[in-house]
């Protein structure tokens, strides 16, 4: 994945949901994205009563963008409840991933 391509994915993303952070993670972020893998994107914002709907504006923003994206909505509130909770895909993203976006 391209630098140019991942600035203008966080770009949109931010555009629209004015976050106050975004993390890519999974096999992107640890350098091991093949040619069918997807980009994993946590975004942070604070205030988010509606997570799905707001994943699904980010959704829109980035139809046409050429790759697969998965966008995942939390709350720094839901970071600090579910960081080290078992299952929960939180922690995993914030060990593994990689910062692209900070306010």
């Amino acid at each position: 994945m391209s630098e140019t391509l991942l600035d203008e994915i966080v770009r949109r993303i931010v555009e629209v949901a004015r976050p106050e952070r975004i993390i890519l993670f999974g096999s992107a972020a640890r350098g091991r994205r093949g040619p069918d893998s997807d980009l994993d994107f946590l975004v942070v914002k604070s205030g988010v009563s509606h997570r799905r709907r707001l994943a699904q504006q980010i959704h829109r923003t980035l139809f046409g963008i050429g790759v697969p994206v998965d966008i995942i909505v939390v709350t720094p509130e839901d970071i600090q409840t579910f960081r080290d909770k078992v299952g929960t895909i939180i922690g995993p993203a914030l060990r593994e991933g990689r910062e692209v976006y900070a306010a």
